[in-house]
């Protein structure tokens, strides 16, 4: 079987999907952008394919492959989730509705779509197509705090908690002036959201679509940074679904894959929960990033990955192998040029890490993607000691 694998960005993603494919005796071609070095490290591609930038455009896309053709067409990062639709159309091969999936990738259109099948969500305050725009709004009916986000960008960039008016232009402006994704050349759209401000702990929901139906989930808890942004410093896999949330989420996530016109494949449903609600804050048609798959697969026993290859392959998402379910906690610690590092105390288990403070770019903001300097991945039989690693800051 052939497998394309369009624009990873991560190193370490592109490995798990690449040691998925040997598994099973796959044939792995990755598409990238010319200046990419993700691919630099793996040695069992079959392919790697440059082009100028992600499109979404099908004659483009045709045209990037040639007379190359594969048995199923995969998103390698958030970017290339719409691209990967539109090539697999083409193709003939399994792929989500067009028309629908469209909504993944923009969280107006997401918002609106959520609403017609009664999703929990933040109130939609605003939409806005340039900074000047704010000067429209009817700012006594704006109640603050708010959230100010991009639609179509990833990583929680500009994603910010403002507390008044001059606070959301100044985002605006940031958002409005970053144009262009760095790691696919993917041109972003230029509208932003103001939502309202929704408080309590942040979580995921891994969730696996077969047929319609949700046929594996499992909980990701999720430790943030100082607002007023909301970048992700590390995340804990093991936590048990709520019972009082248990069915509503199982709705929520089959609902939303009908949104999509999405039969099979995974979903990252983020959102935020107390004992007495939960607020979807936006949710994603691929395998979710920030080494989740790896926390999953660790505590869980399965891999994330090879069930989205297999469902969009049209394969059953699983071979019939059992799982191997750990006990405990494991969890992931990210480390941050100058603001923090990670400390293994004896209650912790140390299973893989990582740390080069060159990684972190100059003059990139606290506790963004591209701050960051490494990682540990750790195991612990106490959820409190665990929690303390991941989340102390």
């Amino acid at each position: 079987m052939k497998i394309l694998l369009l624009h990873p960005v991560s190193a370490w993603s592109l490995q798990r999907v690449s040691q998925v494919c040997v598994n099973n005796g796959w044939a792995l071609t990755i598409i990238t952008i010319d200046t990419s070095t993700v691919g630099a490290g793996c040695n069992n591609l079959d392919e790697w394919l440059r082009v100028p930038a992600l499109t979404d455009n099908p004659l483009e896309l045709l045209s990037q492959i040639g007379d190359r053709r594969f048995d199923a067409v995969v998103a390698g990062n958030e970017f290339a989730v719409i691209a990967a639709d539109v090539l697999a159309a083409e193709l003939g091969l399994y792929h989500n509705q067009l028309e629908y999936i469209r909504s993944s990738r923009n969280k107006a259109l997401m918002r609106t779509a959520f609403a017609q099948k009664m999703i929990p969500q933040p109130k939609l305050l605003a939409v806005l197509t340039s900074p000047a725009h704010s000067r429209d709004l009817d700012w006594t009916k704006i109640t603050f705090p708010v959230i100010v986000k991009p639609v179509d960008m990833a990583m929680s960039l500009f994603v910010k908690k403002c507390d008044t008016k001059e606070q959301i232009e100044e985002v605006l402006k940031k958002i409005f002036s970053f144009k262009q994704s760095r790691l696919t050349n993917y041109e972003f759209t230029a509208q932003a959201l103001i939502e309202e401000f929704a408080e309590g702990p942040e979580y995921s929901l891994e969730g696996v679509i077969e047929a319609g139906r949700l046929v594996q989930r499992v909980l990701t808890t999720k430790f943030v940074s100082p607002l007023p942004s909301c970048y992700e410093v590390g995340h804990i896999s093991g936590e048990d679904i709520p019972s009082e949330h248990d069915s509503e989420l199982t709705r929520i996530c089959e609902s939303i894959g009908e949104c999509w016109g999405m039969r099979n494949g995974v979903i990252h449903l983020e959102f935020k929960m107390t004992a007495q609600q939960l607020w979807v804050i936006e949710a994603a048609a691929r395998a979710p990033g920030c080494h989740i798959p790896e926390l999953v697969e660790l505590r869980h026993g399965y891999s994330i990955e090879e069930a989205f290859i297999r469902l969009r392959a049209g394969l059953p998402w699983r071979d019939g192998t059992p799982f191997t379910e750990t006990p405990g906690w494991v969890g992931i610690g990210f480390s941050f040029l100058d603001l923090r590092s990670l400390e293994i105390t004896n209650d912790l288990e140390l299973l893989a890490e990582h740390h080069d403070p060159a990684e972190a770019l100059p003059g990139a903001e606290a506790y963004s993607v591209n701050q960051r300097t490494g990682y540990a991945i750790v195991r612990s039989a106490s959820f409190e000691s665990i929690s303390r690693f991941v989340g102390k800051l």
